[in-house]
């Protein structure tokens, strides 16, 4: 897929989780790398409605350092972009990455401490699961949660260091407490899967509790 067609689809899929209620105002960002350089992705820019956003509305950051590479009109990346750039630096085969904030996945407490900075969370074994690849039965799945630091750059270097420290996760998405998920996939529409997949398992454990 080309850079414009990708960017149409992300910016489709923006004005559909608005409307799913799943991205709010400015909340929220999503990116896909630059196939044509692969060292590049792109991002939703900062401050922008995600409920009017235009494919214009993107701007390119380098996965090897997070530098900005390219902006239209004075845009500046997302705030969260160093997130991004961890995951597409981590895992060269990843071609898109979507973080949403959704009201079950905000419910759900797992007491994640400032200095403890993350938990493995144990997944429900639930049919959904394979959206993931994942064909296990009863599959003993956990999800890496991390706490939400107001320097998102702490929270960006805490996913690396347990990404280092563990490896990929199992599972192709992560939790920041109080906060929202951020999946990904080799393709948008893959990440997209992932995404819907995620917020099912999410709403399924938010009425557990």
């Amino acid at each position: 897929m080309d850079l414009i067609t990708s960017l149409q689809e992300i910016t489709k899929l923006s004005h559909l989780y608005y409307s799913r209620q799943w991205m709010f105002a400015t909340a929220g960002n999503l990116s896909t790398r630059d196939n044509q350089t692969h060292n590049q992705f792109w991002i939703t820019a900062s401050g922008k409605h995600k409920g009017e956003l235009k494919d214009s509305d993107f701007v390119c950051v380098s996965t090897l350092d997070g530098s900005l590479v390219q902006a239209n009109d004075g845009l500046k990346p997302s705030a969260e972009t160093s997130i991004h750039q961890v995951l597409y630096s981590q895992m060269p085969d990843v071609g898109s990455c979507l973080h949403v904030h959704t009201i079950d996945s905000n419910l759900l407490e797992f007491g994640v401490g400032k200095e403890e900075g993350c938990k493995e969370i144990p997944l429900p074994p639930i049919e959904i699961i394979k959206a993931f690849g994942i064909w296990d039965e009863k599959p003993n799945l956990t999800m890496p949660v991390f706490y939400n630091h107001t320097h998102v750059p702490t929270i960006a270097n805490e996913i690396k260091r347990y990404f280092q420290n563990h490896g990929i996760p199992k599972v192709p998405f992560l939790l920041i407490e109080g906060h929202g998920p951020t999946v990904w996939g080799k393709t948008i529409a893959e990440a997209n899967k992932h995404l819907e997949a995620v917020h099912f398992l999410l709403q399924v454990m938010a009425r557990r509790i």
